[in-house]
């Protein structure tokens, strides 16, 4: 939280500003102070809360015209760009004259701003949650650490990543997103929702077959955005397609992956048109399938397999010998269980193959190969019976997503599980199977000293020294403890098995005589200490949440002790 007053602000006043605004956080209101002159002097993380397009942007001496340009390009649809210096300037207006508290709406909550004069200094804006309800809707916003560099690797997917707010609006977004839309840039996406980029990408003249498309796209829209999880494709302009799959983030982010799919719905419709023409000219299906990428088996309404085409032969390892001989789909079968094609497949999977694996309806299911690879496997029952059945490699993709998953599970700095992760791990220690229960403890740490090191060195200190303590903590704990990064400079550490108050005390020994050694980063050598709160539960069925928050308190008290210090909650 940037707490820099301006040079002309007494070092008198400006204590008296912070402390404030570290006061303000502690109720949820939201703090921004400006000078005379209408430019910023400090903020409170509660601000970037209810804000989040500031985070990164907003600094000491900024115009709060800059500010409130800011805000509006979060806020306004595309066809109210142009009044956008309009609304600026009656901002900074009623910015200077307002005498009264008025509410207004900012992605989806209600917020209750109010201004007032200070003396000497300038101006202080306020904002509260209007309705305490929404209050938990709120989600923090992306850290510098964990924005741009979190999602760095994110680049350099092949496919389009964007990640949103609960409230659907785009944070994050790579290039190769902007392309598959038209964006010249990543950053015009910014603060649109998906359905707001979806109209900007068919923006034009449209003949009446695209506004089919158009209108067609819209609706899968407004029916799949509702619901996590659930893959969908939608048309885009020049005859492509998007696939967009959904992952759901720590904080209420949502991870969208979209990907170009428009060779897959190209080479379906030709499959679709050979298919049709297969009775007529069964070598323009022949000459089809040569060519396409999926591999493709055809079956007929006697079981036997008609066709197979080479990349079915390459992805599946079938002998070119047996697939030319007109084997049966059984027969098929049978060569791929002897050679435990099948062994990775979950138990299901197995069930549904021995019963043949056809549906009369159209279906679809990925499994993984003994080398690995992961296909996705969709048949089509044929006219007159046989079935039409494709195989495409879905490996890359597969672990595009897992990395993504495991991403909104972990902090991207210091690699260690995120707060969300945490109390799921520390949820399944308090309710454990019956009779598996063994004790365990929470230890909260807080760093001591780390705000001087990012002040006088710069974050990208901070940061290695942040990733240095993780590794001693982990160094620390025990094999089968659990160690996660809460935010910022908080780290706490679930230790199994720890039915007394005496192991608990002695791992957070371990960890405050590791965390205080000297740190070397690049020329620097620095020092932090910690300062540790511990509750421990003996007995099953104790409440996650209200353990969490004992060793929080515990560690407060901790804190005021003198730092470097270790407080037992008191039950």
């Amino acid at each position: 939280m940037p707490h820099n007053a301006a040079a002309n602000v007494s070092a008198l006043v400006r204590p008296s500003l912070e402390a404030l605004a570290e006061m303000l956080d502690g109720l949820e209101l939201a703090l921004c102070v400006f000078d005379e002159a209408d430019r910023a002097l400090l903020w409170n993380r509660t601000f970037l809360r209810f804000f989040p397009e500031h985070e990164g942007h907003v600094h000491v001496g900024e115009p709060y015209a800059d500010n409130l340009r800011r805000f509006y390009r979060a806020r306004l649809r595309p066809e109210e760009m142009g009044a956008l210096e309009r609304f600026v300037a009656e901002g900074v207006l009623r910015h200077r004259g307002q005498q009264r508290p008025f509410v207004f709406k900012h992605r989806g909550v209600e917020l209750r701003a109010a201004s007032l004069p200070l003396p000497g200094i300038g101006r202080a804006r306020m904002w509260k949650v209007e309705n305490r309800a929404e209050a938990a809707s709120v989600a923090p916003a992306p850290s510098l650490v964990d924005g741009a560099e979190r999602f760095r690797w994110l680049d350099h997917v092949a496919d389009g990543v964007a990640i949103t707010h609960p409230d659907g609006s785009i944070v994050w977004a790579n290039d190769s997103f902007a392309d598959l839309y038209g964006f010249a840039q990543r950053a015009a996406a910014i603060g649109l929702t998906f359905v707001d980029v979806y109209r900007s990408a068919w923006q034009g003249d449209l003949d009446a077959d695209e506004e089919r498309l158009y209108a067609s796209g819209l609706e899968v829209l407004g029916e799949h955005l509702r619901y996590a999880g659930a893959p969908f494709e939608v048309p885009l302009p020049r005859e492509r397609w998007s696939r967009v799959v959904e992952q759901s983030g720590p904080d209420g982010l949502r991870f969208f992956t979209h990907l170009d799919v428009t060779t897959m719905k190209h080479q379906q419709e030709l499959l679709r048109i050979a298919e049709q023409r297969a009775r007529e000219s069964a070598a323009l299906l022949e000459l089809t399938l040569e060519r396409m990428e999926q591999g493709v088996i055809m079956v007929n309404a006697d079981g036997v397999v008609e066709v197979c085409n080479p990349q079915a032969m390459a992805l599946l390892d079938l002998p070119e010998a047996l697939m030319k001989s007109r084997p049966s789909f059984e027969q098929v079968i049978a060569y791929q269980w002897a050679r435990d094609e099948f062994a990775p497949a979950s138990e299901d999977l197995k069930a549904f193959i021995r019963a043949g694996g056809v549906l009369d309806r159209p279906h679809a299911y990925e499994r993984q190969r003994p080398d690995g690879r992961v296909l996705e496997v969709r048949s089509v029952p044929i006219h007159g019976g046989g079935i039409l059945r494709t195989y495409m490699d879905v490996t890359q993709r597969r672990r595009s997503e897992e990395r993504i998953q495991h991403m909104a599970r972990h902090d991207g700095l210091t690699t260690l599980i995120n707060r969300e992760a945490f109390l799921e791990r520390l949820a399944e220690a308090a309710r454990p199977p019956a009779g598996a229960f063994h004790g365990f403890a929470v230890l909260f740490i807080d760093l001591d000293g780390f705000k001087p090191i990012n002040d006088q060195h710069g974050h990208h200190v901070g940061d290695k020294v942040l990733t240095m303590v993780a590794s001693r903590l982990r160094a620390a704990a025990r094999e089968g403890d659990v160690v996660g990064r809460m935010g910022g400079d908080e780290f706490a550490v679930l230790q199994r098995g720890a039915c007394t108050r005496a192991n608990a005390l002695g791992l957070a020994q371990r960890i405050l005589e590791s965390v205080r050694q000297d740190i070397e980063v690049e020329s620097h050598r620095v020092r932090v200490s910690a300062s540790i709160g511990i509750a421990v539960a003996a007995e099953p069925g104790c409440d996650p949440d209200t353990l969490l928050r004992q060793a929080d308190a515990a560690m407060y008290t901790a804190k005021a002790r003198g730092r470097n210090q270790v407080q037992l909650h008191e039950s």
